[in-house]
């Protein structure tokens, strides 16, 4: 099992198109990936706590866990994750901050 977790820092008055485009674009993928039995659990989360602001800009916790180390590859290589994440880049400040590796220990669903 492999975590990968993500923090995107979004320009305050692009949140909603951000979170709208989240829900079109990304969603879908994580809903495939899981019926598949790449992915197992995902969530995005809108950040009350940080040790990193970005001036302003709303920040957000993406939290996903993949079956097996190849899953994040997949979905960095997936098509739809590619248009997604050129669209997504727009609406943020500052590239986002990514770190991943094998899970040591899970705790429930």
């Amino acid at each position: 099992m492999e975590t990968i977790a993500v923090v995107l820092s979004v320009k305050p008055d692009q949140v909603e198109a951000f979170e709208a485009g989240f829900r079109e674009h990304e969603v879908p993928i994580w809903e495939d990936y899981r019926a598949r039995g790449i992915l197992t659990r995902a969530s995005i989360a809108r950040m009350d706590i940080s040790s990193v602001p970005r001036g302003d800009a709303v920040q957000y916790l993406i939290a996903v866990e993949f079956a097996t180390g190849e899953g994040h590859h997949l979905h960095d290589n997936d098509p739809r994750f590619a248009a997604w994440n050129e669209m997504a880049d727009r609406y943020q400040v500052g590239a986002g901050m990514a770190f991943g590796g094998e899970t040591l220990i899970h705790v429930g669903g």
